[in-house]
């Protein structure tokens, strides 16, 4: 199973040498069980899965139309263990009949931190809008609440984050005390109740089948530091065991996401009020299908200030350093929109070896001179790079580059012709801020709408 990063304004040839890059073919399988041990059985208490509401009700009653359960995962290489997705894709239809199909990405790099993973979710993640993000990795506690406050911001995804599994690094810590020198797991727990994040104690029960079947530390890794099979086995069936009823849901499905029936069309327009940053049309094609303008506010939703940006690309010819190094680690994982944005494609080009680069846009033109180790603004003010969301700033070469795009996150017109009563969905703007808009329809010919999906997220974006 390959691991693919949707954005349809990815150059095809460059995007070709990064998906190599995370590819793996190697199946989950079970080894790594200790012989004579018990087979582990992942348990839970009344409260878990009470922040997994929506991830519920996806799974219970399917989603219509009919689409896949969308699964983000993104980390270190603790991420990448867990698999691909066949887990989920095994597991979950065995326990849900009616769930829906289960897609499954992810973004991971060595050793990177929650600091490191905001980038991909700015650039990968919340473009896709997924139903559920899962994080398995280490780093400041700050960041990780960085990194949830983005995700609460601009997707109604549910969050799935697991305490880290037990290494041999960490045996000064056993029988003392629950966390690890890399992972306060008080203050994880403590930011995931503060958030509403499903929190897993994966370590306390990782823990807990270690004392029962008297086994070392070592029992379920396969180094010194990384589960093995059957550790990642263990780790996903202590987040399945969170898929569950608990004593009560910490919110309602309907609080961030809802379907409204579509009004009644008045003189050739539809219009409808609505509170989320995100509004999708369902309806049905015909042989005579007429269109639709899509307003937003008053504006044409391709105008609109809303914007997606495609992932910081890393040019192939790039300077590689450090053993089984690959071009992701050594980059800038994020940069941030500002002021005044023109949709066009940007690019990064190192110009010294001590971190000096010109920044360019395609429409723009050269936009200002920076340093990867100092926080930057564009002459234009369009582009914003924090320095510290630069991984490895030190291994960037003169001539490195790299390059994404920005587009408008709304569509200007609809076609409603095509195969007779075939359902379509159609995102018509995400990206808006989370407060109350107008969307208005202008139509043209034969036109039936059913209704719309609006998605709010649980965390108001600031003005």
């Amino acid at each position: 199973m390959k691991i693919s990063i949707l954005s349809l304004l990815f150059p095809l040839a460059l995007l070709a040498q990064e998906k190599r890059n995370l590819t793996t073919d190697e199946p989950l399988g079970l080894k790594g069980k200790s012989e004579g041990a018990a087979e582990y059985i992942a348990k839970a208490d009344g409260t878990d899965g009470q922040h997994l509401a929506l991830t519920m009700h996806k799974l219970e009653h399917g989603i219509s139309p009919a689409r896949p359960f969308l699964i983000w995962a993104i980390g270190s290489s603790y991420t990448n263990m867990l698999g691909n997705g066949e887990f989920w894709q095994e597991e979950i239809p065995k326990r849900f009949p009616n769930a829906p199909s289960i897609e499954y990405k992810k973004m991971v790099g060595n050793s990177c931190p929650w600091q490191y993973a905001r980038g991909w979710l700015r650039h990968l993640v919340i473009p896709d809008q997924p139903d559920l993000i899962i994080t398995y990795t280490l780093g400041d506690p700050a960041d990780l609440e960085k990194l949830i406050l983005e995700i609460r911001q601009h997707t109604t995804a549910d969050i799935i984050v697991p305490s880290i599994h037990w290494r041999e690094s960490d045996a000064a810590e056993w029988g003392k005390s629950e966390n690890s020198p890399q992972q306060n797991v008080e203050q994880v727990r403590e930011i995931c109740r503060k958030y509403q994040v499903e929190f897993i104690e994966s370590r306390r029960d990782w823990g807990a089948y270690l004392t029962a079947n008297q086994l070392p530390i070592s029992a379920l890794l396969k180094d010194a530091v990384h589960q093995s099979d059957y550790g990642a086995k263990i780790i996903n069936s202590n987040i399945l065991a969170h898929f569950r009823h608990p004593d009560a849901f910490s919110y309602k499905p309907e609080s961030r996401e809802r379907r409204i029936p579509a009004p009644v069309m008045r003189d050739g327009s539809m219009k409808l009020t609505f509170t989320g940053s995100r509004i999708d049309l369902i309806s049905k094609k015909s042989a005579a299908g007429g269109s639709a303008r899509v307003l937003i506010d008053g504006q044409p939703a391709d105008q609109l200030d809303a914007f997606l940006m495609s992932y910081v690309l890393p040019d192939e010819k790039n300077h590689k350093e450090g053993k089984g190094s690959v071009p992701r680690d050594q980059a800038p994982h994020a940069v941030t929109l500002g002021q005044k944005i023109i949709p066009q494609s940007w690019k990064i080009v190192m110009t010294s070896e001590e971190g000096n680069y010109e920044l360019k846009g395609s429409i723009t033109g050269p936009d200002g001179q920076g340093n990867a180790f100092k926080p930057f603004t564009s002459k234009s003010g369009q582009i914003l790079i924090e320095h510290e969301l630069w991984r490895r700033a030190e291994r960037s070469g003169k001539g490195d580059l790299f390059t994404w795009d920005v587009r408008r996150a709304g569509v200007s017109e609809i076609s409603f012709k095509g195969e007779a009563d075939k359902v379509f969905v159609t995102r018509l703007v995400q990206s808006l801020p989370n407060t109350e808009h107008t969307l208005e329809l202008r139509v043209t010919g034969e036109v039936s709408v059913d209704a719309f999906d609006v998605f709010q997220p649980p965390v108001i974006t600031a003005e």
